[in-house]
């Protein structure tokens, strides 16, 4: 299982990437999102236990976050990397952990708009919206991979 915490590690460090891309340049890079599409199709194919849930609950919380994130860009409330970095997180998270994130990514995107706004920032456009998914990603990812790397009691 050492292997599954690597790739989980791997993922996180990939969403604290595209976390620093959005901050800075309001861009996230297409390479970090098809890297975690891949490392999970990886991850799921060869230890599905380290997702924390069915595979099929991962591709059914990217669904719904595409489905929802398409409707909130179509409007001007998120960004398309925004988006594809929600559905990505959703594939490696699972509707548990992806909804313990979102509730999360939602406090810290108060605060950072609150910041922004009070001193005199852009739109909502402008907010940097996976700055504020990652951390609670990166953290779940992280506890994953503990887990998965900590040898069950007794053996």
């Amino acid at each position: 299982m050492f292997a599954a915490s690597i790739a989980l590690g791997g993922a996180a460090a990939s969403a604290v990437g595209a976390a620093l891309a959005d901050w800075r340049r309001r861009r996230i890079p297409h390479s970090l999102v098809v890297a975690l599409v891949f490392g999970w199709a990886l991850v799921a194919a060869t230890f599905p236990e380290a997702l924390g849930g069915s595979p099929l609950a991962g591709l059914a919380c990217c669904a719904g976050a595409l489905g929802i994130g398409f409707a909130l860009w179509a409007v001007g409330w998120l960004g398309g990397g925004d988006v594809k970095l929600a559905a990505v997180l959703g594939l490696w998270l699972g509707p548990a952990d992806f909804g313990i994130a979102i509730v999360g990514g939602g406090f810290l995107l108060l605060a950072v708009a609150g910041t922004t706004l009070a001193l005199g920032g852009g739109s909502r456009r402008d907010l940097p919206v996976a700055l504020a998914l990652a951390p609670p990603s990166v953290a779940l990812l992280a506890f994953r991979a503990l887990d998965v790397a900590s040898p069950a009691p007794g053996t």
